[in-house]
């Protein structure tokens, strides 16, 4: 594997020619060394190497506090090789890490992307975020697979990682930054096929900030359903959930695209099968601890997946991608005393009748009956259940913990959701952050980070993701501040 060193940066800021203004008779106009487009842990980073660099800097961000999907986030990092690793008797490495990376993620070990991953995750994020004084919890496996516990909740959860990075900017120096929040970016300046800023605007109108260097780090854009579906064919008209930031609407991609970005992976989407539609209108899926202890069955009556590892994203979509779409979990009348909460903060608990009066409950008298108000094969229906009993008081082959038997009527089965969680392709960025074209050409003076790359160049996993990819959002962003840094303080 091949090391990377942080750049020596130093350089004079050029001020614009006045004779180059394309601002709008009526909008405001100013410069910056660089701007960042986007206030989440990627932009935070890369806000704070530029400054650290000697970089004025603004972040523009359209929400009213810094953080993004990270703030409601667990704060779980990927590491290979922490002192929290170590005082639990783990042994882990860079090469470790390579070995299982294949198994859980579907990645290429052999990526720039990810051999850039495997050696700087602990000296350019972990040692760093430690200096910040950003702390962990011991070391946990990841949900979907590897045999090495790597998986490191932040103390505090995300918010605690925003809150480090967000001083880290401010107070970064030599240079300055200054965050404007309620700052929307609407179109990326485009001279001569080089990016020169940003048109934004806010409650006082439209604005234009030009900027020896623009770093777009908007998040994702799973929340445009539409391009989720394009992204992934396989999907079809299968109802689907979100289990991503309200925000990640995709508006970084369509700016970008806009001045002849590509993309690349924007298939690997991660999903999340650990919950059902909720009874109420306006909450996104409610989720069950009995989930992950019945069976799940698709529309052929079998199973398919491990049904405990409800937070792996390799369940997940092999869920998403089951036949027409269909998957239901399959109880007896233990759920009637099941707990239906919304996941998200401060959210509503609702019981079984609450999920029967929504009208997503199936029941019978019997599995036969059961069988037969799904609209599947009852001989097929009754063998799958019965070779899950027998197996739930042996070895399950398909689960990785043990599950409930099921044994008193009535019966009841409910649609397992989708969920839409995390985008893990995403624009075509180079090692320095630089964002490429169609014919992989550098677009001059725009740099992407965050999930709006896919985490990390868009081409660090397969088609499944990891748990932890906060640390590959830490690492790209900033990787784009330091090298936006330098071209813009050598312009």
């Amino acid at each position: 594997m091949w090391l990377w060193s942080p750049l020596l940066l130093s350089a004079c800021v050029a001020q614009p020619d006045p004779g180059d203004d394309v601002a709008d008779e009526d909008s405001d106009q100013e410069y910056v060394d660089v701007v960042v487009i986007g206030a989440g842990a990627a932009g935070l980073a890369a806000a704070g190497d530029a400054v650290a660099a000697g970089a004025d800097v603004v972040v523009l961000e359209r929400e009213a506090e810094a953080g993004g999907a990270a703030n409601v986030a667990g704060g779980l990092m990927l590491f290979s090789g922490t002192p929290e690793q170590r005082a639990a008797g783990v042994i882990d490495s860079p090469a470790q890490l390579a070995a299982e990376w294949p198994g859980f993620t579907g990645g290429d070990v052999a990526d720039p992307w990810f051999q850039f991953f495997a050696a700087q995750n602990i000296p350019m994020v972990y040692d760093y975020l430690a200096s910040l004084g950003v702390r962990w919890l011991a070391p946990e496996r990841e949900p979907s697979g590897g045999d090495t516990p790597r998986v490191q909740p932040v103390e505090g959860q995300g918010a605690a990682l925003v809150a480090a990075l967000l001083d880290a900017a401010l107070d970064a120096g030599p240079g300055a930054a200054t965050v404007r929040y309620g700052a929307q970016a609407d179109e990326l300046l485009l001279e001569d096929g080089r990016v020169a800023g940003v048109r934004w605007s806010d409650d006082d109108g439209g604005h234009i900030l030009r900027a020896g260097a623009t770093i777009v780090a908007t998040g994702g854009f799973l929340r445009d359903l539409d391009r989720v579906r394009a992204a992934v064919p396989a999907l079809g008209d299968a109802p689907l959930t979100y289990a991503s930031w309200q925000g990640a609407d995709g508006n970084g991609l369509t700016m970008l695209e806009d001045v002849g970005a590509t993309t690349q992976n924007l298939g690997a989407v991660g999903f999340y099968a650990h919950g059902f539609a909720a009874p109420v209108a306006g909450v996104d899926e409610v989720v069950s601890s009995i989930v992950a202890e019945t069976p799940w069955v698709n529309a052929d009556a079998l199973r398919f997946c491990d049904e405990a590892g409800v937070n792996s994203l390799v369940v997940g979509r092999t869920r998403a991608l089951q036949p027409a779409g269909l998957a239901w979990m399959v109880a007896d009348q233990r759920v009637e005393d099941a707990i239906f909460a919304d996941p998200s903060a401060g959210g509503a608990v609702y019981r079984f009748a609450d999920m029967e009066d929504a009208g997503s409950v199936t029941r019978a008298d019997s599995l036969v009956g059961l069988a037969d108000a799904l609209g599947l094969d009852g001989d097929t229906f009754l063998a799958t259940l019965a070779d899950y009993n027998a197996a739930s008081e042996t070895d399950d082959p398909w689960r990785s913990a043990p599950g409930i038997p099921l044994v008193e009527p009535p019966f009841y089965a409910l649609p397992v959701t989708i969920s839409v969680a995390k985008a893990f392709g995403g624009v075509d960025v180079d090692l320095q952050g630089r964002v490429l074209d169609s014919e992989g050409k550098v677009l001059p003076g725009v740099y992407a980070a965050g999930e709006l790359t896919g985490m990390l160049g868009g081409s660090i996993v397969g088609e499944y993701g990891f748990t932890g990819s906060l640390t590959a959002v830490v690492l790209g962003g900033r990787v784009a501040g330091q090298y936006a840094a330098a071209e813009a303080l050598s312009r």
